[in-house]
């Protein structure tokens, strides 16, 4: 540590030579002269001492019949000396100092927590509109302002934190959660009617007046639950009408067309096995591949590339990875019938399946299978059972006018 404390000014390692050593230190401490690190070796004293402690040692070695021998020079004073024609070293050194300075100015990672439903990738884009982002001016930041607008932008976030620190933009985020509430639709008059075309194999009316019933056929556009209500007197005639907002759990059975069509000789690729890897770096839109072009005529190529970033939230647009090149040969084959049938199979049960998804159940299965002069034909009808029916306003009629008879009439 005390050599630290000497490396501004830099100090010498010497050996003295003397028959009196006593008496030469003691004459360094009574001139106040610093030494540290003291070492005898064979009656050989090592030590350092500061530069201008150095060349106040002439009068003690004169009075001591000291004699001096220095085996090393440190600090800063020895560093520049010995690298003085290094001009462009110390130029690299003033100019890295003066860019750190320069960037430190700027802010260069922007921090958010405590933000649940807002995505800090929407909070980052929102801050990237109004100026706030990766390399802007300390100077012309208002932390109080970014809160704010932050605040106004996101009407779930309570508060807002905003500070710098270093080259840093931390903000700290609470959010309410009860902001998210349902919305409950508007209530009014409408009526059920058929998106598809097909027959009705159940119907459970909730609320309105059903107009069809299970088994019978619909058209698309058909109304199928009304939202209006007759209120009949007592001689059943309509009195009134009154409007509800129809409700019904309404399943129609309509018919599939499926077809596919494709060639039983299909061509596969044969990798020999050969294969080149090199290294990739791409910086915004430009590749560069650092391996030679691959003699093969056909070759597949996959790459592995990561993104370099300078903080947890400053991506930069370098990547850097591998890419491998994988000779292969283009082999020609032929389905067998099993085969053929297996990936019609396969075709058609990941169709089933995405129908299965959104509702769809499939009743009966028609597809046939047929093998022709090398071509695979599947064809047939699919009967699918789904869930119909859309709400569209219901048209308003004027009430009946009540009639008054005379008595005596």
């Amino acid at each position: 540590m005390q050599d630290w404390s000497h490396y501004g000014k830099g100090y010498v390692r010497i050996k003295a030579y003397t028959q009196s050593p006593e008496r030469f230190l003691n004459l360094c401490a009574y001139h106040k002269i610093k030494v540290w690190n003291l070492v005898n070796k064979n009656d050989i004293y090592e030590m350092n001492l500061s530069i201008q402690d150095f060349f106040r040692l002439k009068s003690i070695c004169k009075k001591t019949g000291t004699r001096i021998q220095i085996t090393g020079k440190y600090g800063l004073p020895f560093f520049f000396y010995r690298n003085k024609k290094r001009k462009a070293f110390f130029i690299g050194i003033f100019l890295s100092f003066f860019i750190l300075f320069f960037l430190s100015g700027y802010i260069w990672n922007i921090h958010v927590e405590g933000n649940v439903h807002n995505s800090t990738q929407s909070i980052l884009g929102y801050l990237e509109r109004i100026d706030v982002h990766h390399g802007a001016s300390k100077k012309k930041l208002d932390c109080a302002l970014i809160a704010e607008k932050l605040r106004g932008e996101f009407p779930n976030i309570t508060w807002v934190s905003a500070k710098i620190t270093g080259s840093r933009l931390l903000l700290e985020i609470k959010e309410n959660d009860n902001i998210y509430k349902e919305k409950i639709p508007e209530k009014g008059a409408y009526d059920l009617i058929a998106d598809k075309t097909g027959k009705i194999v159940s119907m459970v009316t909730r609320k309105g007046t059903p107009l069809k019933k299970t088994g019978e056929l619909c058209k698309k556009g058909e109304i199928l639950v009304s939202g209006r209500l007759d209120i009949l007197n007592d001689s059943k005639e309509i009195e009134k009408y009154e409007y509800t907002d129809a409700d019904a759990d309404i399943y129609v059975e309509y018919p599939l067309e499926y077809y596919q069509q494709f060639s039983m000789t299909y061509q596969k690729p044969i990798y020999t096995g050969k294969q080149k890897k090199g290294y990739l770096l791409q910086v915004g839109d430009y590749y560069f591949d650092f391996k030679r072009k691959p003699p093969w005529e056909t070759f597949d190529t996959t790459t592995n590339l990561k993104q370099l970033y300078l903080t947890e939230n400053f991506k930069l647009p370098i990547f850097y990875g591998s890419s491998t090149d994988y000779e292969y040969q283009t082999g020609e084959f032929v389905y067998t019938e099993k085969e053929a049938r297996e990936k019609v199979e396969s075709h058609l049960s990941i169709l089933l399946k995405s129908l299965e998804e959104k509702g769809v159940q499939i009743s009966e299965n028609h597809v046939k299978i047929n093998i022709q002069k090398n071509v695979c034909t599947a064809s047939g009808t699919l009967l699918a059972v789904e869930k119909a029916g859309k709400k569209a306003p219901t048209d308003i009629l004027p009430q009946q006018t009540e009639r008054n008879f005379d008595i005596n009439e």
